[in-house]
């Protein structure tokens, strides 16, 4: 009986969103985070993942509209690597 059950605590969207931000500001890894502030490496990481679902699914912004109204011309490619490629190109 000396074995201490580990309390489970409920955290709300907001709550996980902060440790999130705060592992990722301390420099510390996810592992090392988890373990000084007792939380599931797994938990944290599931979190993480359904948080940046979240906001990937938010909708597009339609810029096609703007170009009408440019009277210059310019177009910028940016290789992000891994066969990502953002181009923008103005009128």
């Amino acid at each position: 009986m000396g074995e201490s059950k580990r309390r489970r605590i409920r955290r709300s969207e907001a709550e996980w969103q902060r440790l999130i931000n705060e592992q990722t500001d301390s420099g510390q890894t996810q592992a090392a985070f988890c373990a000084a502030n007792g939380i599931s490496v797994g938990s944290f990481q599931n979190w993480k993942r359904r948080l940046a679902a979240e906001v990937s699914s938010e909708p597009w912004l339609e810029l096609g509209a703007l170009a009408e109204h440019c009277p210059s011309g310019w177009d910028i490619e940016l290789d992000l690597g891994d066969g990502l490629c953002l181009r923008l190109r103005r009128c």
